[in-house]
């Protein structure tokens, strides 16, 4: 063998040294690969995806309440009054709206129109104490005095201890010209509440002046 020969043959086998000691074959874990694989299967991933259930979706909670609510708290009415009955056209057992629209009519003094509204607030949401109150006043201003005594009652039941549900109670009889039924709420409201005890006691003083 020549040197020239000798020289090719040495070359070649040093390219084939370098390259076969550099290759590394493919495993199974690549970055790239996993990184991919996860995100895409990631149960988190998927419940993002799609809404799930939030106190936003409930009918008392949608956008036309909020709004609705928003314009109540503002003192825009007429406003609130369009979205409580939206609301409750969707709705018709939202106690809330219930509840807000006869507040809106009651402060109009269209007792008739509030008169429902609270009614149903009332018998939905029976454990609340303030649409009891709502519901009572009302009947009271209509003058149905005996109905009224029911629901008074009833809070009372509830909280023994509501000075306001005694007061109202107080004029309810005050209302029905019993003056003896209205003294006896007054001796209960006086160690709970002396300011309105005082009213109660002027209006029982009215009642019993010839």
């Amino acid at each position: 063998m020549n040197k020239s020969t000798f020289f090719a043959a040495f070359i070649s086998a040093s390219v084939i040294f370098t390259a076969t000691a550099c290759y590394k074959a493919p495993t199974a874990n690549t970055s790239r690969s996993s990184t991919t694989t996860t995100t895409t299967s990631s149960p988190t991933a998927e419940k993002s995806a799609s809404p799930s259930p939030s106190a936003q979706t409930s009918p008392a909670k949608s956008g036309n309440y909020e709004q609705a609510l928003n314009d109540y708290n503002a003192k825009n009415f007429d406003k609130a009054e369009t979205g409580f009955k939206e609301v409750l056209a969707s709705d018709p057992k939202n106690a809330d709206a219930h509840y807000y629209l006869g507040n809106i009519y009651y402060n109009r003094k269209d007792y008739e129109t509030s008169l429902p509204h609270f009614e149903e607030a009332a018998k939905i949401d029976y454990k609340s104490v303030e649409k009891l109150m709502a519901w009572g006043e009302n009947q009271r201003a209509l003058k149905q005095f005996d109905r009224a005594i029911v629901q008074f009652q009833k809070v009372i039941g509830f909280e023994p201890n509501n000075a306001n549900a005694y007061y109202a109670l107080g004029l309810t009889y005050v209302g029905l010209n019993n003056s003896i039924g209205a003294s006896q709420q007054l001796r209960k409201l006086e160690p709970l509440n002396k300011p309105l005890a005082d009213k109660l006691s002027k209006e029982i003083d009215n009642l019993k002046k010839p």
